[in-house]
């Protein structure tokens, strides 16, 4: 996909603060320190339009980013190595759950992993949650130019599943086409149905 204007939309700190829903919207999911502020640079191809901290878990709200005025990347908050107030850890999870459970924009989800940790309970547990509300999934797994050709083959191996993988280098550039196409699928599909009070029926 080429993308010729990226801006950000807004943020949501909050359940019911998102903006209104129009475009469809993809979500980029994944603990604090896969990566997801240098894989959403990297897709959109604007460095620096997703902040990277030096310190994990300082996105602590939804980030909303408009592509081509056609759809929205949506950044939620980091979690494993988060930081801030105990209060405002277990806020995170009505948060995202609501938006995940209830938003009738959201095509799909895409969940970040460092390549050499793989799937851990919490990812897991992600993936299963995101089944559970009816909507696809891809597996997206960063910082493969760490590794080897060889090492990089039997980790995505040790990957697979029911989910899709993708190996992916924001250095390099590798994997950008494969998600764009998964990303391409979702937003042309039709919505997810959902009940009036947001839940998948």
């Amino acid at each position: 996909m080429r993308v010729t204007e990226a801006r950000f939309l807004g943020a949501a700190t909050r359940p019911g603060a998102e903006p209104p829903p129009a475009l469809p919207e993809v979500a980029i999911a994944g603990r604090s320190n896969v990566g997801k502020s240098s894989l959403l640079n990297s897709l959109l191809q604007r460095r620096g339009l997703a902040r990277t901290s030096a310190t994990p878990g300082r996105t602590r709200q939804l980030n909303f980013f408009v592509v081509n005025e056609r759809f929205a990347l949506v950044d939620l908050p980091g979690y494993g190595f988060a930081v801030g107030p105990e209060r405002e850890r277990l806020g995170w999870g009505p948060l995202v759950e609501g938006y995940l459970r209830g938003r009738p924009t959201l095509r799909g989800v895409v969940l970040i992993v460092d390549v050499r940790r793989g799937l851990e309970t919490e990812e897991t547990q992600v993936l299963d949650f995101v089944e559970a509300v009816t909507l696809p999934a891809v597996v997206v797994a960063t910082k493969l130019d760490k590794l080897s050709r060889s090492q990089a083959r039997g980790a995505l191996d040790r990957l697979g599943g029911s989910t899709a993988v993708i190996g992916f280098s924001a250095r390099t550039g590798e994997g950008r086409d494969a998600l764009w196409r998964v990303i391409a699928g979702w937003i042309a599909a039709p919505p997810r149905p959902c009940s009036p009070l947001g839940f998948p029926p």
